[in-house]
């Protein structure tokens, strides 16, 4: 009993550190509003939508307009929390408006919403 107890015990802690090392991992956010502007102005972000495990761009342009792999258009901006935040004005959308977090490591950028990755891919041409 005590050896059935002590590995239970263990699988409780590997679990416990997997799920706050994930969730250290997502609090990695960009803070600087001028740092997100910097990384998606003129930029084009080629990714996978998570949800549907699809190819997925956004063309994000210089005068705020946003373009994504349908071709449906929105305008974007950074809020002042830093989020990456868009208003679809045509296609499947049109009206959502929303705003993500940003992650940015080793060249990786990631998109979340609510606390959850959507969005996962690089940024070009910025």
């Amino acid at each position: 009993m005590l050896k059935r107890y002590s590995c239970m015990r263990g699988l409780i802690a590997a679990a416990a550190l997997a799920t706050a090392s994930t969730g250290a991992l997502a609090q990695n956010f960009m803070k600087d509003k001028a740092e997100v502007e910097k990384l998606l102005t003129g930029a084009t972000f080629i990714g996978v939508y998570l949800r549907t495990e699809s190819a997925y761009t956004l063309k994000f342009g210089t005068d705020g307009t946003l373009t994504d792999t349908t071709g449906a258009k929105a305008r974007w901006w950074v809020d002042e929390q830093a989020r990456y935040c868009r208003e679809w004005l045509d296609g499947k959308l049109k009206g959502n408006t929303g705003c993500m977090d940003v992650e940015f490591e080793d060249g990786q950028v990631a998109l979340y919403s609510e606390g959850k990755k959507v969005v996962e891919g690089i940024v070009t041409g910025n």
